[in-house]
């Protein structure tokens, strides 16, 4: 019989999917590359590289090889014990995770973080997501319905509007209950909406966003940037952000969508960044 869990959820869109998918027609090298990365968006994976993460310096190969295999066999257990799951569907992703542990709703949102960096970076891809938490059914490759995933869309496509991640109440309680909050805090900007559609009260009162600009924060003061190579990677990506953002905001014709580059343009000229 099915039963409802209490999960936390997170719906994506990966925004301008329609001209993504028009240029793999042509371009076989891009085709796999974005194949790579919403292959790479499967738990397993996702499982490795959120809960057994390991900055490798200097080690020989067969050292590596051990390290490889105990970081795999580590990921399997704490994904079992986690149960996280991924459903991706043409430009969607749903994501959801259970409430056993302050752990696993942390790792949801550095999944949200380490995403949207690295689409950027590969791609210049934006994306836009709600989470909510709530009851939901949800199997990888099966069924995924319930009320978190309905407020999860109903988020993004409603009060999310531009090119960010916006977390609703229960979200950033559960978020600033944890050990974790004060690391990770630079990451976040409060978020409160409302708005009415189809006689439907859609509101957020005490959430947070996350976005590409506090995304770059995070990963510059955490763990992810202790390599200096990796570190290196991320303030070059940091260095170019503007440019890169203005030069396609100048090729926009759509209002609507320089609306959300212009957003996302004054959000990084907001935040304060370490020192390139």
């Amino acid at each position: 019989m099915m039963t409802y869990e209490q999960r936390i959820t997170l719906f994506i869109d990966i925004l301008g999917f329609r001209n993504i998918v028009t240029q793999t027609e042509t371009d076989e090298v891009y085709t796999d590359k974005i194949f790579s990365v919403l292959d790479s968006m499967k738990s397993e994976i996702l499982s490795n590289e959120l809960f057994a993460e390991i900055n490798i310096t200097e080690v020989n190969k067969e050292e590596l090889e051990r390290i490889k295999e105990l970081q795999v066999r580590l990921s399997h257990e704490l994904k079992n014990e986690s149960s996280i799951r991924i459903t991706h569907f043409s430009d969607s992703i749903v994501m959801s995770i259970g409430l056993d542990s302050n752990m696993y709703v942390m790792s949801l949102i550095e999944y949200v973080c380490r995403l949207s960096y690295r689409l950027w970076r590969d791609f210049k891809i934006l994306i836009r997501g709600g989470v909510s938490v709530d009851k939901l059914i949800h199997k990888e490759n099966g069924a995924l319905f319930g009320p978190a995933m309905v407020k999860a869309y109903d988020y993004e496509t409603n009060l999310a509007e531009y090119p960010r991640v916006v977390f609703d109440d229960l979200s950033y309680n559960i978020f600033r209950k944890s050990s974790l909050y004060g690391a990770m805090e630079k990451m976040i900007k409060p978020f409160s909406s409302k708005r009415e559609n189809a006689g439907k009260i859609i509101e957020i009162k005490n959430g947070f966003e996350i976005n590409l600009g506090t995304s770059i924060l995070h990963l510059l003061t955490s763990h992810f940037t202790f390599h200096p190579d990796k570190r290196k990677e991320v303030l070059e990506v940091l260095k170019n952000l503007h440019t890169d953002l203005n030069e396609i905001y100048d090729t926009i014709k759509s209002e609507k969508v320089k609306s959300k580059y212009k957003y996302l343009i004054d959000e990084i000229n907001r935040i304060e960044y370490p020192k390139i």
